[in-house]
């Protein structure tokens, strides 16, 4: 399992909530070489380097974050890890930043780090990076930290990072595990492989290494031995249930459907909080969506929507209506579609929510009505709508908000038959996401260039990663089309 994904137990709000700085609590000082010094009591520090040494290699930390505030309600660093659900983890990021002039320098910076990152400023949120890393420019977690920052966005410059951060400690372990990572996503295999047997080797005892090893293997297509290395991770740890989670993807990709969604269940049943749940609820949707059948998949995000709800958890609700909207428009189910987009759409100003983002999740849900529009081939709506998006978009300086206009943008021009600026919209999105491989290939198809257009096609169906819901749906497409490629041939 990736190092991005350490706080599922507590569905947090920011994803720079991940890893963090283990380190003896200091006086205030204004600049320092090493690590970065707390600010907290004896007794809470004891408590919060436990949990974080927990959360570092991947295992649960329970309550032990929430034990450290209690010890000491001034330790403002621990909010950032407190919370078990995006509702407290909001409150908590929001207590943090009220007491960040009473830390360190190094403290503050990281604060306000995930405050901006919170926000959806990555701008700020980096300029707040680059200061703690003039602070503590040979800290390794703070060098792991900026390698967090540039995942999915620029691998190549995340794993210079990660490579600094075991030049200062050989024996750091996750960083290991984020080097196998950012080489799996340049697609350098070997040296992946390599990280991550050293990550076993470092921790053998711990069931995360195995489990990123298995998919690893799962990525390749060795998915007999990726069962094998998640059964590993099992055996170090039965409650470890993201290895079950793998596990049912490989099966996925065996075409054993059934046999999927009978490890799903093992994992719901072993979850101990509702985000597990969720995650295994929404494994269980993505394999329906896999299998092609939309109805079962709506019926589980339907689960889902009544478990945020039931815990007043309106950012997951949001994204949960507007995923249902997606899926149902993938099916050609457009007047639904419209019902569940019209639903996130009420929930995008909700007070609950982080203010910051209300620009964020209209500019998404302006996107929305966009697919819906050109779905429906009402263009002419299509384009006026999307205009304002392109407004925000370039005035956010966001790079993930240009790549998702750019992938809207795409789709309009796809459904509209103009083939050549489709592609070259999708080209400007997210260069990691299979689905707009998907829709790109589309582009390729229709324009008459069968080789680019067969290369992402195979591209997409050799991806397997399942966790996304968009591959989930466009990876069954790809190797139909990779079929009757075969059958004409």
């Amino acid at each position: 399992m990736p190092i991005d994904k350490i706080r599922r137990w507590a569905r947090a709000a920011c994803p720079l909530l991940m890893t963090f700085f283990i380190a003896a609590a200091a006086p205030l000082v204004l600049a320092q070489k090493g690590d970065m010094p707390w600010t907290g009591s004896p007794e809470a520090v004891a408590l919060f380097r436990k949990g974080l040494e927990k959360a570092e290699n991947l295992e649960d930390p329970g309550t032990l974050f929430d034990q450290a505030i209690q010890k000491d309600p001034n330790f403002a660093f621990a909010y950032l890890f407190a919370g078990r659900n995006n509702v407290e983890t909001l409150q908590n990021l929001k207590t943090a930043v009220k007491l960040a002039d009473k830390v360190s320098p190094g403290e503050r910076e990281a604060i306000m780090a995930a405050w901006e990152g919170n926000n959806g400023n990555r701008t700020g949120n980096l300029a707040h990076l680059e200061k703690l890393m003039q602070l503590h420019p040979t800290d390794k977690r703070v060098l792991q930290q900026m390698a967090n920052f540039y995942n999915g966005v620029d691998d190549a410059k995340a794993l210079k990072y990660l490579e600094e951060a075991v030049k200062i400690d050989k024996n750091f372990a996750p960083a290991y595990n984020s080097i196998g990572y950012a080489n799996m996503a340049l697609g350098k295999y070997p040296e992946a492989e390599m990280a991550f047997k050293t990550y076993i080797k470092l921790i053998p005892n711990n069931p995360n290494p195995y489990d990123s090893y298995a998919e690893m293997l799962m990525r390749t297509g060795k998915y007999d031995e990726s069962i094998k290395q998640y059964n590993m991770a099992l055996a170090k740890d039965p409650t470890f249930i993201a290895s079950y989670r793998g596990m049912g993807n490989d099966y996925v990709y065996k075409g054993e459907y059934a046999k999927a969604r009978e490890t799903y269940q093992m994992m719901y049943a072993k979850a101990t909080n509702d985000g597990n749940r969720d995650q295994a609820l929404s494994s269980t949707m993505n394999a329906w969506l896999a299998e092609g059948n939309h109805q079962k998949a709506l019926e589980v995000n339907q689960q889902r929507l009544a478990m945020a709800e039931k815990a007043g958890d309106v950012q997951t609700a949001f994204g949960l209506y507007n995923l249902a909207g997606t899926i149902s428009t993938e099916a050609g189910d457009l007047d639904t579609a419209a019902k569940h987009f019209e639903k996130a759409r009420g929930l995008a100003a909700d007070p609950s929510l982080p203010p910051g983002l209300i620009e964020n999740r209209r500019f998404n849900s302006r996107l929305q009505q966009v697919r819906l529009l050109a779905a429906r081939g009402n263009f002419e709506a299509a384009r006026t709508e999307l205009a304002e998006a392109e407004k925000f978009a370039s005035s956010s300086k966001n790079v993930n908000l240009e790549r998702n206009y750019n992938q809207m943008a795409g789709y309009v021009e796809l459904k509209q038959k103009n083939y050549a600026k489709a592609a070259e919209y999708f080209a400007k999105s997210n260069p990691n996401d299979p689905y707009n491989w998907y829709y790109r290939a589309m582009a390729f198809e229709g324009a008459g260039d069968g080789k680019s257009a067969g290369d992402l096609y195979r591209k997409v169906a050799e991806w397997n990663q399942l966790d996304a819901s968009g591959y989930a749906m466009v990876r069954p497409r790809a190797v139909e089309k990779l079929n009757v490629a075969k059958v004409k041939k």
